[in-house]
């Protein structure tokens, strides 16, 4: 499907820095992710197996508030903020609206694990 890729990062690597434009959604196939709070570049959150994280793509001119690297050799799937617009305007406006809801738990949930 276009916008969707199967990705590997390698234990140690960063995948996105804190300020990088938003671009991607991932969810974790296999491994683990550590997100780090940019402000103290302390960890606040790991993500497992079948958790989502990077969903400031979906946001409007989104920029990535923290830094995710992986914990452990990781395969993920990377969701294109472009490719998902367009699987979502082919569908009922009811999946764009439940879509928005679980995106907002998300950044909210996300945003009281950082402390911000």
């Amino acid at each position: 499907m276009s916008g969707f890729a199967r990705v590997q990062f390698k234990k140690g690597e960063t995948i996105f820095s804190a300020g990088d434009l938003a671009d991607k959604l991932y969810v974790v196939e296999k491994g683990a992710i550590q997100l780090l709070d940019p402000r103290f570049s302390q960890p606040f959150a790991k993500v497992a197996q079948g958790e989502p994280f990077g969903e400031q793509c979906f946001l409007s001119q989104g920029v990535r508030s923290a830094t995710a690297i992986a914990l452990e050799d990781a395969e993920c799937i990377a969701i294109s903020g472009e490719g998902f617009r367009k699987l979502l305007a082919s569908q009922p406006p009811l999946m764009t609206s439940l879509f928005e809801a679980l995106l907002l738990q998300l950044h909210m949930h996300n945003t009281l694990r950082s402390g911000a």
